[in-house]
């Protein structure tokens, strides 16, 4: 079973990586899902990715003995669990698939990207004067680059709502060259506050907010 990692990021909060070793067709049969649910995702790669997620997911809600009856999304994207009350979040790169799933019922977000130098030219579109700072102590290693570019995204998820500016409306809080939190927001309104959590397993950074 191609589990890589199964860890509590709190009591309540429940984390997993699957590496995607299997054809589309075992996917699908150890996801639960229909073919019809990925019809829309022409791209073979992107569409096994999107499998696996659920893979990840339902590994994790049997390991929690609760009754899956499948996912549906809201119009923003953010997926729910149908019939369930726990927040989740999935995300996959590569031929890495990654599930979240909150059981204290607060918003999540997960998000896992490949280390690679490339992050380090989109830095200035998607990180604040602060947040510059932290990625460039490592000079050309794209490590804390990829941290950043992860939380953001994972807070994304979580928050749940759409044209948000990563640069402006995401804020990476720091004490002492550490990441302490990160928070978000709308326009014309208040921050919200997320905590998080990065770790690196391999080449993968995985970031986690809520």
């Amino acid at each position: 079973m191609p589990l890589l990692k199964i860890e509590y990021c709190t009591d309540t909060l429940i984390w997993c990586l699957w590496e995607i070793t299997e054809e589309e067709d075992e996917l699908y049969a150890l996801s639960n899902e229909t073919k019809d649910s990925f019809k829309h995702i022409s791209n073979e790669k992107v569409r096994k990715q999107s499998i696996a997620g659920r893979v990840a997911l339902k590994h994790l809600i049997d390991k929690l003995d609760i009754e899956y009856h499948g996912i549906k999304k809201e119009e923003n994207g953010k997926p729910f669990l149908i019939n369930q009350p726990y927040p989740i979040s999935i995300s996959h790169s590569k031929n890495i698939a990654a599930a979240i799933i909150n059981l204290e019922l607060n918003d999540v977000g997960i998000d896992i990207e490949g280390i690679q130098p490339k992050v380090l030219k989109l830095l200035p579109r998607f990180a604040n004067a602060e947040e510059l700072a932290f990625a460039l102590s490592k000079k050309e290693d794209p490590t804390n680059s990829t941290i950043i570019w992860t939380l953001k995204e994972a807070v994304y998820k979580a928050f749940g709502k759409l044209n948000i500016e990563f640069k402006s409306q995401i804020e990476t809080q720091f004490l002492n060259n550490e990441v302490t939190g990160i928070r978000i927001k709308e326009l014309e309104s208040n921050f919200r506050n997320f905590q998080s959590k990065s770790v690196q397993v391999g080449s993968f950074i995985v970031s986690i907010t809520y």
